[in-house]
């Protein structure tokens, strides 16, 4: 990350002297380079170019070396309570941008809305906010256009967690009903299961262990088919077939 930000530095002050947009004494504007991040993990990169560089500090080539550092915002690194008590328009930010819940995030929709209320005079800033807010909520809202306007915006996701809420309760209750039927028929199998050996047990005495490692791999369909043969096999080989 610290070669990849002297790039976008070098990129823009080149850009600056093509376009012949440099002060009159033709100095560089400064730039103050922020990484945000929000990934899971936290942030271990290096920050300056230096510790980039195959080169001891006291090696006479030092001093040619190019220098450049970065500032990171690890959104992560900020507990949520800490982020909770600012009443600020980034802490929100911070907070839709690590929240998994679209329930939780249009509350923050709202909490968002609610500063622009009160820090009128914010209209840029609120163009620029919508864009940042507009790429979070993409993912929850896949093939569906995302709204230009903040209100509208969270409107949309409100409609969106209600079927979503929806979705998951109908889901949540076929897997359910999957798990009872599944359990009865695991049930039913380990019932087939022990009566089987018990049969096999009363008529050819202790049973190797190939034969219990077949019957317990057995489905509840090849275990009745043991059952049946069980009445008139010579042997337990006939049985396990």
């Amino acid at each position: 990350m610290a070669l990849r930000v002297l790039v976008y530095a070098s990129l823009l002050w080149q850009h600056l002297v093509n376009e012949k947009r440099l002060p009159p004494d033709g100095r560089l504007p400064p730039i103050l380079p922020v990484v945000l991040y929000n990934g899971d993990r936290r942030w271990a990169a290096p920050l300056a170019l230096h510790e980039l560089v195959g080169l001891q500090s006291a090696s006479p080539l030092w001093q040619w070396q190019p220098a450049m550092r970065y500032q990171i915002v690890d959104e992560g690194a900020f507990p949520e309570d800490d982020l909770a008590g600012r009443d600020a328009l980034l802490a929100l930010l911070f907070r839709l941008e690590s929240s998994p819940d679209p329930a939780q995030a249009v509350v923050l929709t709202d909490a968002v809305l609610a500063w622009f209320r009160r820090h009128p005079g914010f209209e840029r800033v609120r163009s620029v906010f919508v864009d940042m807010l507009r790429a979070i909520l993409a993912p929850l809202a896949p093939g569906v256009r995302v709204p230009d306007e903040l209100l509208e915006m969270r409107n949309m996701l409100a409609t969106r967690v209600e079927a979503w809420q929806q979705q998951r309760q109908e889901g949540e209750q076929r897997a359910e009903q999957r798990g009872e039927r599944k359990g009865r028929q695991e049930g039913r199998q380990e019932g087939e299961a022990s009566l089987l050996l018990r049969q096999l047990e009363r008529r050819f005495g202790v049973l190797p262990d190939w034969a219990r490692d077949r019957i317990a791999a057995a489905d509840t369909a090849a275990l009745e088919d043991f059952g049946l043969r069980v009445l008139d096999a010579g042997s337990l080989e006939d049985v396990l077939a």
